[in-house]
Order: structure tokens, then sequence, then C-alpha cells
């Protein structure tokens, strides 16, 4: 079942290139505007979804339970922030079988809700197109083909032809900064000059530091944030430009793209540098990472990256989830 959950949140969320953050949803702020609900998922015939949001809700499914594309309603709307492009939105998520009418999986059965980060880019998603335009305190509910949804192949005990049912409870809504946000530090000797256009960063300036690398792990503050401290085990929201030590052009830039990532940062699934030093950072700060091989990639090569490489990377942290 923890499977079916992961699998559940990465095709929803879209977040292939980071684990899924997670709050506890009893510790998340209360639902603005969550009343009880009755009979709501009127919208889709032979469904029906009752209880308050930020609480287990109760799914009601006339099986076999069929729909031709997707199908949603607004079983409950919430007074809160609106959901927005850009925003950080932590949701608590229910996946029911329209075959059996019976519940695969609940974040309030692990106590685990997720952070969905939405972008333009994800608009043709279900769960990001549904959620834009909504607002905090909302309860809604979909009803699509598993392979529509998940993949030809569907997922867990969903067979590609079943419907499945997703309720979402909109928990919390926070609009990340657009750019670093506090006093502004000097620049260090002996590292990289940043070379910036607008508060974008395009490339890294090289003609002041030495050819070989420093040896240890630096995290040199280049911009304090005044923002929430991030912590082990949060979703994180960054812009960053990346490259090797003494490399003309970066090997990744979110800056380039033009849409800042999201990473679940302390747990394991980034390289030292980032799981150790951004952990305790305020949001709102740009930081110079220097990375010795040891906290980097090692003796893997990856791709753009050669073995046992220093890497440098421009962080600015925009925003934290719970």
């Amino acid at each position: 079942m923890r499977r079916l959950l992961t699998l559940l949140v990465a095709s929803l969320l879209l977040l292939a290139t980071a684990a899924c953050g997670s709050g506890s949803g009893k510790a998340s702020p209360k639902a603005t505007g969550s009343s009880d609900t009755s009979g709501g998922g009127g919208g889709i015939p032979g469904l029906s979804v009752n209880g308050k949001v930020g609480s287990q809700p109760q799914v009601k499914i006339k099986t076999p339970l069929k729909v031709s594309t997707l199908r949603s309603d607004v079983v409950s709307a919430g007074s809160g922030p609106q959901v927005h492009s850009g925003d950080q939105v932590q949701v608590n998520l229910y996946l029911a079988s329209g075959a059996t009418g019976k519940k695969l999986q609940s974040t309030y059965d692990t106590g685990q809700a997720q952070t969905l980060v939405v972008s333009q880019s994800q608009q043709t998603n279900p769960l990001v197109e549904k959620t834009l335009g909504q607002r905090e305190g909302s309860r809604l509910v979909l009803a699509d083909k598993a392979s529509d949804i998940f993949g030809p192949n569907g997922v867990g005990s969903l067979k590609p032809t079943d419907t499945a049912v997703i309720v979402v409870d909109i928990m919390s809504v926070q609009t990340p900064l657009t750019g670093p946000k506090g006093a502004k530090v000097p620049e260090p000797a002996g590292l990289p000059r940043l070379v910036q256009h607008g508060s974008d960063v395009t490339g890294l300036d090289w003609s002041h530091t030495p050819k070989k690398p420093p040896t240890t792990l630096r995290v040199v503050p280049l911009v304090k944030g005044t923002g929430v401290t991030v912590k082990k085990g949060q979703q994180v929201t960054v812009d960053y430009y990346g490259s090797v030590w003494g490399a003309d052009k970066a090997f990744d830039s979110s800056f380039a793209r033009g849409t800042p990532a999201s990473f679940k940062v302390g747990v394991g699934s980034l390289i030292k540098a980032w799981d150790q030093k951004i952990p305790g950072l305020k949001v709102g700060s740009r930081v110079l990472i220097v990375a010795p091989p040891a906290q980097a990639y090692g003796s893997q090569a990856q791709q753009a990256i050669p073995a046992n490489s220093t890497l440098v990377f421009v962080v600015d942290i925009l925003g934290a989830g719970s």
C-alpha cells in the first residue's frame, strides 16, 4: 500500500525529480471555510462524498462507476487563499476504486499530507488543472479512467479500464518568493562571482579564482533571508545554477528554464551538500555552495559532470512547505 501511495503521488503531482513533500495532516493549518459536506460529489452520478475538510472523507460509490472522460466536482468550497501558478499547495489525497467502491489509499491513514508545486507546465495534469483557481479549505473529487491518470497499465489493483476516484483536500496555499529577499552580503574573494540578468543568475565569473578548487564543503551567504528556517524533511522551492568548478556553462539551471524546482531536503534523495546544508537556511536566502566530490557525485560521472568533480551552486531559497 505504501508503494501504491508513492505511485499515486508520483503520477498525480508529476514530481519526478524529487520525493514528495510530507507533513502531518493533523498539524496542518485548519482549513478555512471547511464545513461538513452533505452528499458532495453530486456532479458525478453514482458518487457521493461526505465529511469535513481536514478529516477522512466518507466516500460512497455505486459500483461499477464508469466515466468516459475526466469528471470533477467541488464538494466543499473553501474561503482561504486562492491557488495560482507557482504556489506550493499542501493536499491530502484519498484514492478509491470505482470498480469495487473500496478505498485503496489515503494520506489521512499515513498522516502525511503531500506538497504539490503548481506550475504552468503541468496544467495538463488533472490534479493541477482542477486545483488551480480553487481556495484553501476546499475539497474536490475527480474521477477518470486509471489509464488516463496512471498510464496504460493502471496502478496497483486498478486496471487500466477501472475508474479511479480521487478526493483532494486543499490544506494550505503558500506563494513562494520570486527571488532572494534580505540583506546582501559582499561576495568573498577566491570564489566565482555571479553574472546576472536582473536577479537571475546566468553565469559565473572565474577570472579571479584559483584553478584548484577548495577541498572542503563551503556554504557562503550572498543574501541573508529573513523568512522561516528550512527544516530537514521539508519540501523546498528553489532557483539554482549549477556548474562544475571552472566551467563556462551550467550543467543545470532552473533560472534558464524559467521555473523554480522543488525538492525534499535532508532525506538522502539529493547530493550530500544540499541535504546537509539547505536545512537551516532561511527562506529568502541566496547562497553559494562549493561541493567537493565527496559531497557531490564522487567518482560517478553524471552526463555533463565528469567523475570526481567539484561543483558550485548558486541557490535561492524561495519557499518551504510543511
